[in-house]
């Protein structure tokens, strides 16, 4: 298997979809101009098992909460691009049909769709989100899962080398399970850092087998998953409660710490994958605008006149405005294009009145 993935061509590919949209930052130019040289030497490194990966640098980021973003070497990246290829379809044959992210088709509006569908039939449901997902990753169970999953010893050590590294890029976080004593979780090694291609899919891995006791064994037709958000909807308030407390002993045995839920009546509203599912209506949630409006604001006003921000501004609406329109968002989109000047405001005076 690893001379499949690790093949000059798979490589190669891997370093362009590594370098899409980054072409102009200078690690990528400079590999991109030595391309096949790196890619050989990559290639040499990584079948002769010498291969480690390099040193990354965090980022902080506050969208509603603070955030640590870990950016991999960019070599590190081509690897992360041609190991996903491989183990992606490996990894994808466990998960049920209802987990999204990370998965062709089965992305952000995907998830939205079907929730909106099972709000409208259901009058129950709960939401459930883990705390500090990522970092709270423990390493024994998911390489477990992974030698499960990858027949391939060379390929398996590899995805070890990324998760320990990992490790060392980010703070973990540490929780007391039933069965615990006073130092069982200083003794477990933890984290993931958010990022890197291979954490979403190792991470999607890791909650799969909370989503086959959901649908196996507990029998819960209206079950989904995006990441670490979970929705699970009912017929009644005691059986999605008796439901979500199965749940919670599954989460507790994965070593993941929920936060605090209750079940509620869908006509309150869903908040699921940044929005807001109502019985009429679908809508953006406020923290979701917020968030797009800083970024755009950012973007047109830091580097005004610069062709090239100008084109990643343009690039930014129309990813913003494509996805508010999964949403029952005119308005939104109007005020929004009036705001930046694109769209006439009939309430401002033109300027041959004046």
């Amino acid at each position: 298997m690893i001379d499949t993935w690790t093949s000059f061509r798979e490589l190669y590919a891997a370093t362009r979809r590594a370098a899409r949209g980054k072409r102009r930052r200078a690690s990528v130019a400079r590999t991109l101009f030595y391309l096949e040289p790196t890619v050989l030497e990559l290639q040499r490194r990584l079948r002769a098992g010498t291969w480690t990966p390099g040193a990354s640098t965090n980022h902080v980021i506050h969208d509603g909460k603070t955030r640590t973003i870990t950016v991999a070497p960019f070599v590190d990246r081509i690897v992360h691009q041609a190991l996903c290829s491989a183990i992606g379809p490996l990894l994808d044959r466990g998960l049920i049909h209802h987990t999204y992210a990370c998965r062709v088709g089965l992305g952000t509006h995907a998830a939205l769709r079907t929730a909106t569908a099972w709000a409208r039939t259901y009058p129950w449901f709960a939401h459930l989100d883990v705390v500090k997902f990522f970092p709270t990753i423990d390493h024994a169970l998911l390489l477990a899962q992974l030698a499960r999953d990858i027949p391939c010893p060379a390929t398996l050590e590899i995805c070890r080398l990324i998760v320990v590294h990992g490790s060392r890029s980010i703070v973990p976080v540490r929780f007391h399970f039933p069965g615990d004593d006073l130092f069982t979780p200083l003794s477990r090694s933890v984290g993931l850092p958010i990022g890197n291609l291979t954490s979403q899919h190792f991470a999607n891995r890791f909650l799969s087998p909370i989503d086959h006791r959901a649908t196996d064994r507990r029998k819960i037709h209206a079950y989904l998953r995006y990441m670490d958000d979970v929705v699970l909807f009912g017929t009644s308030q005691a059986e999605v409660e008796d439901h979500t407390l199965a749940l919670q002993d599954a989460f507790d045995r994965q070593r993941m710490r929920l936060h605090p839920w209750r079940v509620r009546r869908t006509r309150e509203g869903v908040n699921f994958v940044g929005f807001r599912i109502l019985p009429e209506e679908i809508r953006v949630r406020r923290t979701t605008v917020v968030r797009a409006l800083r970024r755009l604001t950012a973007l047109s006003t830091v580097h005004r006149g610069s062709p090239e921000q100008t084109e990643a501004l343009l690039r930014s609406l129309r990813a913003t405005l494509a996805h508010w329109e999964h949403a029952d968002s005119y308005r939104l989109r109007t005020q929004l294009l009036t705001k930046m000047e694109l769209l006439y405001d009939p309430s401002k005076p033109d300027e041959d009145e004046e």
